[in-house]
């Protein structure tokens, strides 16, 4: 079966830091994850504890990094149902769709 961590680390590389780009309708991002529509996200307490933040930086904290992986395992990985998809490389592209595109198009591959 698929591991998750496999396709995090590839995903992930492409989500890049924190960002706040005037304009974005995400608004405020960290590693993806936009304010705007996830204002709730325990990782924004610990982002704001560290502004000022430069463009893509990405803060080396445990927990945070935590979080980081935590949000995308539960969101996008465990509702593609990853865990079942019998081939690596397919879990990721349905995984690295489900971030990108959405999880309802991403399930679209697997039908």
């Amino acid at each position: 079966m698929a591991d998750f961590k496999t396709a995090f680390k590839i995903t992930s590389g492409n989500e890049g830091g924190y960002c706040n780009v005037d304009g974005d309708s995400g608004g405020e991002t960290y590693c993806g994850i936009a304010r705007n529509s996830n204002p709730n996200w325990k990782g924004w307490a610990i982002v704001d504890q560290h502004k000022p933040l430069h463009f893509r930086q990405i803060l080396s904290i445990s927990e945070l990094e935590s979080l980081v992986e935590s949000f995308y395992k539960e969101n996008y990985w465990d509702k593609v149902n990853g865990d079942s998809i019998p081939i690596q490389d397919l879990a990721n592209q349905v995984y690295d769709m489900a971030v990108n595109s959405g999880v309802s198009q991403a399930k679209k591959l697997l039908s």
